[in-house]
């Protein structure tokens, strides 16, 4: 449905392919839907679900789909170079969960001051490989990717950083608000209904498919 939306303009998808909330959904259709996805034009970001099933494991795969990282992960490595950690489109910054301000704080060379959402998109992207490719926590024979500010987990979210990166960041449970120096789009968060503010939005809506339009400013609930 969301890709059938407008189709001729981009579609940007915020990250969490994988492990549906819904369990009515089952691991077939999950995958059916992985794959249309990843067929389709849509610019990809990384989302902390979806980082757990590549070649670099930041995380180990959790919540419904836990034990069938094998089907998961070779769908998803053979496009890892087309996923991206930030996108700008029409003026917004897109991460997976947003750019607050105490993780601004740790990462001071991000050119927020710039206002220009391109700009902090292509730093993030770049800063991302970085820290990627350092190995982070090891649980037993599994070494685990990802060290750096980027990906801190905030110990609301079970983690046992002050804040939270682009793939945890929860501005409804962090004392942290997204940094007004960009206009942000962010999933990650659920919500019950459009949280909408002037300088950002959350797009994780439980109930129905919900996309934001930049081009009306909106949202829309696509049927």
């Amino acid at each position: 449905m969301f890709l059938e939306y407008k189709p001729e303009v981009e579609h940007v998808i915020l990250g969490d392919l994988m492990d549906s909330r819904d369990y009515g959904v089952t691991l077939d259709v999950e995958l059916e839907c992985l794959e249309l996805i990843l067929s389709s034009n849509a610019a990809l970001l990384w989302g902390n679900h979806d980082l757990a099933y590549t070649d670099k494991p930041c995380w180990e795969p959790y919540a419904r789909f836990k034990d069938t990282y094998v089907p998961v992960s070779e769908l998803i490595i053979p496009h890892q170079n087309r996923f991206k950690t930030a996108h700008a489109i029409d003026g917004w910054l897109c991460t997976h969960a947003g750019v607050s301000t105490k993780l601004a704080k740790y990462l001071s060379d991000m050119q927020l001051d710039s206002t220009d959402p391109e700009m902090v998109a292509s730093w993030l992207n770049a800063e991302f490989q970085r820290q990627w490719s350092v190995p982070g926590k090891k649980a037993g024979k599994q070494q685990y990717y990802g060290a750096g500010p980027l990906f801190a987990i905030h110990w609301s979210r079970g983690g046992d950083d002050q804040y939270g990166g682009i793939f945890w960041y929860d501005p409804q449970r962090e004392v942290a608000k997204p940094d007004p120096r960009v206009k942000q789009l962010f999933g990650h968060t659920q919500v019950s209904g459009p949280l909408r503010r002037d300088l950002w939005n959350n797009i994780n809506i439980e109930g129905g498919c919900w996309a934001f339009d930049t081009e009306l400013n909106d949202f829309v609930v696509i049927k």
